[in-house]
């Protein structure tokens, strides 16, 4: 199980020192030199000669770890390598022929082959074309379109440096809403992925990302602009180009839980922390009586773990695999993957106080094992269907004590 000793350098002199292969027999018990002798030759030894030695023990290890991996049934590094590769090769070669098919939105989203995939993960070469697909264009963006919210969008962008005072506003004023938006995109976007440096001033992306949300806010100025919306339209833009990344945004924020979450619909709000405090409670009934314990409530970590698509809490890697699963399940996914989170700290949060989870949930560690996180996420089972009737359930019962709310008020009157 030792290494083998460098043997000592050939003893004929008629071969050259820098050519002659070194004979591991001369290392046996037998026939060796002695302690002063060995030292003696070996220091006589050239450059040439300790390469084809150090080349052979290098290659006997090699082939003892390969026997080892071999008899032990264990996957070796580089035979792990060459099937990770071998596989993203193979996804991506699936993926062409989806796409190829040009499958519309229901029918990609209906598609078990699909669904499998973006469980895996979408390689990142096919990644933007793939993404467009299943998100689709419900809303009709033509180029052109863009074009025109683009305009409106850089002359607001102009006119914002004007003293808020010169105006006099009126809150239901949609321009001075979207010249408040401008200022807070301004802010915004240097803080959006800081590590990466594609979105700083002199960053390839800055300009494309400023275009996509002055765009946005000029194309629903009931919304705006809202803090979260730049690392979405951030990753997309990672993926695809300006057009795609912006037709992208509009409709994904069209989904029911992001245009609550981004008007600041309250009550639409308040409904999914409460179907996910219900789900805790259900999936994680120890770590939720703890949680209940130190008073840590969702809304302390949860909000930017859903707007932004953990795409500011996690790995672009890991959050990019994410995005494959929730753009293809949809909002269930988003409450999946903050439960496997919890799930996957759970034993650590039991033994920590509130500071000590409060940090973990509000930064969690960089060095994040994909594969356990996945596990954890595939282990708390949750199927759309159901947690739509849970949505909708809290919904309608949150309407009727608003609404007995209500009569209530009105009598004590």
């Amino acid at each position: 199980s030792e290494n083998p000793p460098l043997p000592p350098p050939p003893m004929n002199s008629k071969i050259s020192p820098t050519t002659a292969t070194p004979k591991m027999s001369q290392c046996s018990d037998t026939g060796s030199p002695s302690g002063k002798e060995q030292l003696k030759t070996r220091r006589s030894w050239s450059v040439s000669d300790l390469a084809l030695a150090v080349s052979k023990s290098v290659g006997t290890i090699a082939a003892k770890a390969k026997k080892f991996f071999r008899e032990k049934k264990l996957e070796s590094p580089d035979v792990a390598e060459n099937e990770r590769e071998a596989a993203e090769a193979q996804r991506k070669n699936d993926w062409n022929k989806l796409l190829k098919r040009k499958l519309s939105r229901s029918q990609m989203s209906n598609n078990r082959q699909v669904e499998r995939l973006c469980w895996k993960g979408i390689p990142g070469s096919i990644r933007g074309s793939a993404w467009k697909a299943i998100i689709g264009n419900d809303l009709k963006i033509t180029p052109e379109l863009f074009k025109i919210n683009l305009k409106r969008g850089k002359k607001l962008w102009k006119e914002q440096v004007l003293d808020s005072s010169t105006k006099v506003k009126d809150e239901d004023d949609d321009e001075g809403s979207r010249e408040d938006s401008m200022r807070i995109i301004q802010a915004d976007i240097p803080r959006t992925f800081p590590q990466l440096k594609f979105f700083h001033q002199e960053g390839p992306f800055h300009e494309p990302l400023l275009q996509i949300l002055q765009s946005y806010v000029c194309y629903r100025p009931d919304v705006g602009y809202v803090q979260g919306m730049s690392y979405l339209a951030a990753i997309l833009l990672l993926n695809m180009n300006t057009l795609d990344s912006f037709v992208c945004l509009a409709n994904l924020l069209n989904q029911d839980i992001y245009f609550a979450f981004f008007r600041m619909d309250v009550d639409k709000m308040q409904t999914h922390l409460r179907v996910y405090q219900a789900l805790m409670k259900e999936k994680l009934p120890n770590l939720y009586q703890h949680f209940e314990t130190l008073e840590i409530r969702p809304g302390m970590y949860l909000y930017e773990w859903l707007l932004t698509i953990y795409s500011r809490s996690l790995k672009l890697d890991i959050a990019h695999r994410i995005w494959d699963n929730f753009l293809f399940h949809g909002q269930v996914f988003l409450f999946r993957t903050a439960l496997g989170m919890l799930r996957m700290y759970e034993s650590k949060f039991l033994k920590m106080n509130f500071e000590d989870c409060l940090s973990i949930l509000n930064r969690p560690p960089e060095k994040i094992n994909e594969k356990i996180l996945f596990d954890n996420i595939y282990k708390i089972q949750l199927t759309s269907k159901r947690f739509d009737k849970m949505v909708a359930k809290y919904m309608e019962e949150d309407r009727k004590n608003r609404k007995n709310k209500i009569r209530g008020d009105r009598k004590q009157l």
